[in-house]
């Protein structure tokens, strides 16, 4: 197993950084990126990116290209600022139960069974524009992409930081760049057109034995 980062980009009034745990801690590299200062708790602070007036986009980015701020990295866990880590599996092992055969892993959405049931509740709740999110649907409904087919929550995510996985990265953020910011809008679309086969992680969000959710400040659920 190679070298692991674990990281997460917080944006104001919208999470807290939870505490490193030492058993991972004492194993991989854990990076927060946060524009304004809190108690460290373990992680090494590095500012976050600030170009965009979207706070929200501000954080995607690191969220999105891990492979652009951890070149040396081999793998990547990415960690929402809602969740903190509580397993007691070292990360290394953790890694190679779900990366033995794929290079990405993500946990299986808990309400939702497709990106259309996503954009409906994100249109809902007044996520994202409507205009931005029903042309993008309208966009892969037209090229096919069909209902039912899966839909990754994207709060907790793994990766090798192979070829494949760094062509997706990019294909994905260019789709958040030219759509939604909601990234669980694309994250299958953008599988499935280049073929990549990703793994699920046992068990849900809000039900495993690695990691514990907590709502988001201003909940997005």
């Amino acid at each position: 197993m190679g070298n692991i980062v674990v990281y997460t980009a917080i944006t104001p009034g919208y999470d807290s950084l939870k505490s490193a745990p030492e058993l991972w801690r004492s194993q991989a590299e854990f990076v927060a990126f946060l524009d304004k200062p809190q108690p460290s708790f373990g992680w090494t602070v590095r500012p976050i990116y600030r170009r965009f007036q979207d706070p929200c986009r501000n954080a995607k980015i690191h969220k999105i290209l891990p492979e652009k701020y951890f070149p040396e990295a081999q793998y990547s866990l990415w960690v929402d600022g809602s969740v903190k880590i509580i397993s007691n599996t070292p990360i290394a092992k953790f890694a190679d139960e779900f990366l033995r055969e794929h290079d990405i892993a993500v946990f299986k959405h808990r309400h939702r069974t497709c990106l259309y049931q996503e954009a409906a509740r994100c249109l809902k709740l007044g996520l994202d524009s409507a205009s931005v999110i029903n042309g993008q649907t309208a966009k892969y409904y037209a090229e096919g992409y069909p209902q039912n087919n899966g839909l990754a929550e994207c709060t907790v995510i793994l990766r090798r930081h192979s070829r494949q996985v760094m062509k997706f990265n990019e294909a994905w953020y260019a789709e958040i760049k030219r759509w939604s910011r909601r990234d669980q809008l694309s994250f299958n679309y953008v599988a499935q057109k280049l073929g990549l086969k990703y793994k699920l992680l046992t068990g849900l969000l809000d039900n495993n034995r690695h990691f514990f959710w907590l709502p988001h400040v201003h909940s997005q659920a």
